[in-house]
């Protein structure tokens, strides 16, 4: 019930928020994502070896079938167990959704 509550709030902030601005998420994805899931947003940046699960490859479709809130809560809670770290103190909101932007836009068409 907590959870449902928590997420629920979560929702309502992201749905307030402004849209995400690839040029700003763009800064923030070369100085903080970049070593993991690489220049090309595929997960093959230069740490991506030493890691025990691969990074989320976004130029695959199949990586892209949430909304956007479920992406949010990753960047600003990490993934337990998969490395990935949370940026809820290190990103605002605003950068969260910036940086999410910019990962889009390396989605390819299926």
């Amino acid at each position: 019930m907590i959870l449902a509550l928590i997420l629920e709030a979560f929702r309502v902030e992201t749905a307030l928020a402004s849209p995400g601005d690839s040029v700003r998420g763009k800064k923030i994805y070369l100085g903080l994502c970049v070593q993991c899931h690489g220049v090309k947003g595929d997960g093959n940046g230069i740490a991506a070896p030493s890691l025990m699960h691969q990074p989320a490859n976004f130029t695959d479709p199949n990586t892209w079938t949430h909304e956007d809130s479920f992406y949010i809560n990753i960047i600003k809670n990490g993934l337990i167990g998969m490395v990935m770290p949370n940026f809820w103190d290190v990103l605002t909101p605003q950068q969260i959704r910036d940086v999410l932007f910019y990962e889009k836009t390396f989605k390819k068409s299926k």
